[in-house]
């Protein structure tokens, strides 16, 4: 027999967010039953010791150099197609979060298994990350005149860029308010609650799930071993939304190993790639990281759109994964 247990927070909440968490076919039964105070009050602290874990934090301390890789003829060919719009090329970028403005929440079920004498919670953490990403411009399509259409029922001013581009020192903000996702299971052994399983990855959406890139899998390797991390989970491979017990069933490497992002499937074609490791971003496809110490320790893999990167105006638009890798002593 088991019996089913939700923290006080709304239950459609908790099941909008275990849907988005662990997808399709993993939805919690019906009933719930709300835990008592001292169980309530002994999960969050469990949480709260393990936040660090669970933020999403790859933002950089300030300005990193950006190694510009948006072909030109993706350039030329937006500026064909509307004249009217400014255009950058940079040198160099930096993700702000506005941390005292970040929310943090968690919402739980709690099972009891009777048969297998098995307590556990299954938590979802989402967070509202607001910042900015800013961009370093050295050059740009100069403003040249305004450009006059006249319809039957008004007349439109709007700016004219050149063509080519200028050198100039400029600096550009585009804002964002992103939505991060993790999971985990707390289970209660000998009357406290432990930390017992983690997601195979945080997700971080700007500005949401459906409107930012969709990336279906990471490939890693380390020289010697091929690692597949999807988005779905499966049998075979690493899965985003899969639970893993924490550390030793995470995704290990071994201190002083190097591990390249190999590759991605995504469904974004023109898109610039980064990975961020220990406060450093890198590009992709020249990235190699390197593990000098052991622990439990996150990468992460951006994408960006390239008219993010080059066009005026408008907000961040990204997806990033945080994949949670288990860095043990040479030799294991």
């Amino acid at each position: 027999m088991r019996k089913k247990f939700v923290s006080i927070t709304q239950l459609v909440a908790i099941a909008t967010g275990i849907f988005i968490l662990f997808g399709c076919g993993r939805m919690p039964p019906e009933e719930f039953w709300t835990p008592d105070a001292a169980d309530s009050a002994a999960i969050k602290e469990v949480l709260l010791a393990h936040k660090d874990m669970l933020q999403c934090r790859f933002n950089e301390s300030g300005f990193q150099y950006l190694e510009w890789v948006v072909p030109d003829s993706v350039i030329k060919k937006a500026i064909r197609d509307n004249p009217f719009k400014q255009r950058y090329k940079c040198d160099s970028m930096w993700h702000e979060f506005l941390t005292d403005s970040i929310r943090f929440n968690f919402s739980f079920v709690a099972i009891v298994d009777t048969a297998g004498q098995e307590t556990t919670a299954t938590v979802t953490v989402v967070e509202t990350i607001p910042g900015f990403l800013w961009l370093n411009a050295v050059q740009f399509t100069r403003y040249i005149k305004d450009s006059l259409i006249v319809t039957p029922s008004e007349t439109i001013r709007l700016p004219y860029y050149d063509t080519v581009f200028s050198s100039c020192t400029l600096v550009v903000k585009k804002p964002f308010t992103a939505v991060a996702y993790d999971g985990c299971v707390l289970r209660k052994e000998n009357g406290e609650w432990r930390f017992w399983k983690l997601a195979g990855g945080q997700r971080f959406y700007s500005p949401n799930p459906t409107d930012a890139p969709y990336l279906v899998s990471v490939y890693l390797t380390n020289g010697v071993r091929d690692d597949t991390i999807a988005l779905r989970p499966d049998t075979l491979h690493f899965g985003m939304q899969r639970l893993y017990e924490y550390p030793d069933g995470l995704l290990s490497y071994n201190a002083g190993d190097s591990v390249w992002v190999r590759g991605r499937l995504t469904a974004a074609t023109s898109a610039s790639d980064f990975v961020f490791f220990s406060g450093q971003r890198y590009r992709r496809e020249t990235a190699k990281i390197k593990f000098p110490r052991t622990g439990v320790q996150r990468l992460f893999v951006e994408q960006i759109p390239y008219e993010v990167l080059f066009e005026a105006g408008g907000e961040l638009n990204a997806v990033v994964w945080g994949i949670p890798v288990n860095i043990k002593g040479g030799g294991q």
